[in-house]
C-alpha cells in the first residue's frame, strides 16, 4: 500500500513533509500538527514517558558500545529497515499468489510474517484480515482490521470498515455491520480528489452492494436467516492449523526470507 518515503505514508518518519512550513517563527504546536500522532497526548501517559526515557537510555548505551554517532545509527537503521521492508513486499506477492490459488493457509502464514517484519505497514493486516474472512475466522478478521486503527491513531482507510463490516455481518451482528458500511462510505467519499489515496479505497458501487446485501439479509425469513448464519459459523485457528503448525510454518517462511 505504502512505500518508504511516500508522502502519503503517515507511518514513515522520513515522509513528514515540512516543505510548506517556511515561517522561521514556526512554533512547536504547528510542527506537532504535522506528525502522524498526538505527541502531547502520548506524553501525558507516565508509562509512555518512562518507555521513551528507557528507550533513550538504551540508545545511548548502544552508541557507546558501537562507537557510532546518533546520525550514523539513524542511517544504518534506515538501511536495515528498507531491506526488511523490501523482503516484506516480496513476500506479500507470494501471499497474493497463494490467495489467488486458494491456498488460504499459506497466504495467512505469509501475511503473518509480513506483519512481523514490517509492523508499521497497514497493508499486511488488511490482507490477513481478508484471508481470515475466507477461513471463517471472523473475530480475528475484525481484530486485524481494528488494530490498524488502534496502533496508528489517525489512520483512515475504507477497507478497514469493509473488513470489519464483513466480519460483523458473518457473526450476525448486522447493526454493527450497518455502522461499518456508513463509515466505509464516509471514508471513501472523503478521499475523492486524492488520487493516490483513492487507489487504496473501494468505490461507491462496491459499498452500495455491501449495503444492499445487508438489506437482503435483514429481509430473510427466520428460517433462511438461521440457515445463513449456520453456514457462516465462526471458526478458530485450531480449525485451520494443527497445534503448533502456524508457529513452525511462519518460522520456516521467516527463515528462508531473511537468509
Amino acid at each position: 500500500m505504502f512505500k518508504a518515503g511516500d508522502p502519503k505514508n503517515p507511518f514513515d518518519p522520513a515522509s513528514m513533509d515540512l516543505s510548506k512550513l517556511t515561517d522561521l517563527d514556526l512554533d512547536l504546536s504547528q510542527l506537532m500538527a504535522h506528525l502522524p500522532f498526538d505527541v502531547a497526548e502520548f506524553f501525558k501517559n507516565p508509562a509512555n514517558v518512562e518507555f521513551f526515557n528507557q528507550h533513550q537510555r538504551e540508545r545511548a548505551a548502544e552508541r557507546a558500545r558501537s562507537g557510532e554517532t546518533q546520525w550514523e545509527v539513524m542511517m544504518r537503521e534506515k538501511r536495515e529497515w528498507a531491506k526488511i521492508d523490501a523482503t516484506s513486499r516480496k513476500l506479500k506477492e507470494e501471499g497474493n499468489v497463494a490467495f489467488r490459488k486458494g491456498d488460504l493457509k499459506m497466504a495467512y502464514v505469509i501475511y503473518t510474517v509480513c506483519m512481523e517484519l514490517s509492523p508499521h505497514e497497514p497493508l499486511y493486516p488488511l490482507n490477513r484480515s481478508a484471508v481470515a474472512l475466507k477461513l471463517k475466522l471472523y473475530e480475528l478478521a475484525i481484530k486485524d482490521a481494528s488494530n490498524i486503527v488502534l496502533e496508528r491513531g489517525n489512520f483512515k482507510c475504507a477497507k478497514v470498515h469493509f473488513r470489519r463490516g464483513q466480519g460483523w455481518c458473518f457473526l450476525g451482528d448486522w447493526a454493527k455491520a450497518d455502522e461499518e458500511a456508513l463509515g466505509h462510505m464516509t471514508e471513501a467519499r472523503g478521499c475523492l480528489g486524492d488520487l493516490e489515496r483513492l487507489k487504496h479505497q473501494h468505490d461507491e458501487h462496491n459499498i452500495l452492494r455491501e449495503i444492499d446485501e445487508l438489506k437482503r439479509l435483514r429481509g430473510l425469513s427466520s428460517a433462511d436467516r438461521a440457515a445463513w448464519t449456520t453456514a457462516h459459523v465462526q471458526g478458530t485457528l485450531l480449525d485451520v492449523f494443527e497445534p503448533g503448525e502456524l508457529e513452525w510454518r511462519t518460522a520456516e517462511v521467516r527463515k528462508r526470507s531473511v537468509d
